[in-house]
């Protein structure tokens, strides 16, 4: 039976499912003594329920007001000079540039990008003066986390929360903007934990280990991590050993790490240097969840083995699983930036974009990403498993409406597609764009690829010669296997289990990718731009995919010559981009 760990959906598509709707929930309005008027201005975090969805979910006209009600926010700040860091971005990467490879620092950052103290100590006696508590910094003063009620929530940002039911579960969101008072105005970026309406989700597809399918393309089955150097050409190369890598987990990785010992030790591999680093609430919720051990099975063994089995370190950045709404990822991916440890960054999990936009997230996180960036780090984020259809493949997808994911939609990350992968005698044969079509439930499974609706196209794409043409950021940037019938056999509390998905083909990129860093001394910085400019010249750089699509019954993207949405530029061929990059001009 196929599924995902976590739960998903968009707002608009639960308007079609949520039943049963339960009073509305409001935070009361406190009462002040009469003083001079608070002039409020708005965040990046917007209504996250429009009025006629409110009207849609009221089971009674009238709101219950409950000011007690415990909440946790976290605060995002703006980085000074957003623009300046991404201008950074681009030239500490750029060959011929007076800052290539003069990458971003900590110590720099705090100086020239972050927060001020000052500014930090203002949020926070201000979030004091509103009644939260716990109130926590991150080193590097981008995110400020707290503890309140729904009254705090209401007195600090101006906007109750409203309780409703999505299916089995009862959720909340805020039904207006996000506002603090002016003179926090250019500090305050968003407020995040207003809503767990829609969560992020694992990009896993699991189901029972196949029997080999032989077609005149090659045969299809389940491949163990070790085998990905060879099929995609790498076994000329190093292994990873001088690369840490970093694998973003929602709770802890500790079954993770006993199943991760159990492979090495199957395959006569070294012991994995594995640390375990909780980013949120130190009181927070790092426990393994069992349904979720599959993925960071799937992603820290498909690492190592494409990484040629080993790596200098292995960090689990482990999200809180008790954090309100998606916050716990943004403190993981904030604690992988501001730790500045890990090289590459394995991403497997990602949600709709539009909802990632509309509470905050996307602000919050993009610039996270930057300076990523600018500090020579590379994201790797899965591009998803719903085709054309992120935000609304529950029941059927909704026709020619299409949409992506969120962060795999971010200009500063690398977006991996899927492919189903054929193979002859061990070595790669051909790949076509993964899609199993509808399930019994008619949701869709298939690389998901497209055009943002939020971010705009960065300036590597802006030659793409593409059918539509972009009108923003385009995805995926690469593809590799993520079909589950070609996918990867990990131990999963001790016994193999065949998992495909996109949370497979962005951790094969990971290995290979870290590889390539430690040929290079971790010389080779964020490589999208690089990417397009080369595989653009020199096409025999990759795998290109040009048959099969990401829709249904005539929906969706096809695969075309050269890059397309489905699969982007297609696989690497790592002894090709090897070459290349030691005589071009290529990140480094």
């Amino acid at each position: 039976m196929k599924s995902t760990v976590k739960s998903k959906g968009s707002v608009p598509a639960i308007c079609k499912t949520a039943a049963l709707a339960l009073p509305l929930v409001v935070a009361a309005l406190p009462v002040h003594a009469a003083s001079t008027p608070t002039t409020w201005v708005g965040t990046e975090t917007k209504a996250f329920l429009t009025p006629a969805q409110m009207r849609t979910f009221a089971a009674a006209p009238e709101a219950q007001a409950t000011a007690g009600e415990a909440a946790h926010v976290v605060v995002s700040l703006r980085v000074r000079n957003l623009s300046r860091l991404k201008a950074l971005g681009l030239a500490v990467n750029e060959q011929g540039n007076s800052q290539y490879h003069h990458f971003l620092t900590q110590k720099q950052f705090l100086a020239d990008y972050a927060p001020t103290e000052a500014e930090v100590q203002k949020v926070v006696a201000y979030l004091r003066k509103s009644g939260f508590v716990n109130i926590r910094v991150s080193k590097n003063r981008l995110l400020v986390s707290a503890d309140g009620t729904a009254g705090s929530v209401k007195t600090a940002f101006n906007t109750p929360l409203v309780h409703f039911r999505k299916g089995e579960r009862t959720v909340f969101a805020n039904s207006a903007p996000a506002e603090v008072p002016e003179e926090l105005g250019g500090t305050v970026l968003s407020v995040l934990g207003l809503q767990n309406v829609t969560r992020a989700h694992t990009m896993a597809v699991r189901g029972p280990r196949t029997q080999a399918k032989t077609f005149a393309t090659g045969t299809e089955t389940g491949h163990y991590p070790t085998e990905w150097p060879k099929i995609y050409g790498a076994t000329s190369l190093p292994t990873a050993s001088k690369t840490a890598v970093g694998i973003i987990t929602i709770g802890g990785a500790y079954q993770a790490t006993q199943d991760l010992n159990q492979f090495t030790q199957a395959n006569n591999l070294p012991t994995v240097n594995v640390s375990a680093v909780q980013t949120g609430d130190p009181n927070g919720d790092y426990s393994d969840d069992q349904e979720g051990q599959g993925e960071w099975d799937l992603d820290s063994q498909d690492v190592v083995g494409a990484a040629g089995g080993a790596v200098s370190q292995l960090l689990f950045y482990e999200a809180d699983q008790s954090a309100s709404g998606n916050t716990g990822l943004t403190q993981a991916f904030n604690q992988a930036v501001s730790d500045n440890t890990a090289k590459v960054i394995n991403v497997s999990l990602g949600w709709c974009e539009t909802d990632a936009q509309a509470d905050g997230t996307v602000a919050a996180e993009d610039q996270i990403f930057a300076t990523a960036v600018a500090q020579g780090q590379t994201f790797s984020v899965s591009s998803g498993d719903e085709g054309a259809y992120e935000c609304n493949n529950r029941g059927y997808p909704d026709g020619s409406t299409y949409s992506i994911s969120w962060p795999a939609s971010s200009p500063n990350v690398i977006s991996v597609g899927g492919t189903t992968l054929y193979t002859s005698s061990g070595a790669w044969a051909s790949e076509t764009v993964w899609n199993e079509g509808l399930d019994g439930n008619g949701k869709l499974w298939a690389s998901t690829g497209g055009i943002s609706q939020v971010e705009s196209r960065p300036s590597w794409q802006s030659s793409l010669s593409v059918s539509p043409t972009p009108t923003g950021r385009a995805v995926p940037d690469i593809s590799f296997d993520a079909a589950q019938g070609s996918g990867a056999l990990v131990y999963n509390y001790g016994q193999i289990q065949q998992i495909g998905g996109t949370s497979l083909s962005s951790p094969i990129f990971v290995g290979l990718w870290a590889r390539l860093e430690s040929a290079h001394s971790n010389s080779l910085g964020f490589p999208a731009s690089s990417i397009y400019s080369a595989v653009k010249s020199t096409p025999t750089l990759v795998h290109d995919v040009i048959s099969g699509n990401n829709g249904y019954q005539g929906y969706g993207y096809k695969a075309a010559k050269g890059w397309d949405y489905p699969t982007g530029w297609g696989s690497f061929i790592i002894s090709n981009l090897a070459s290349y990059i030691n005589s071009h001009s290529f990140a480094h």
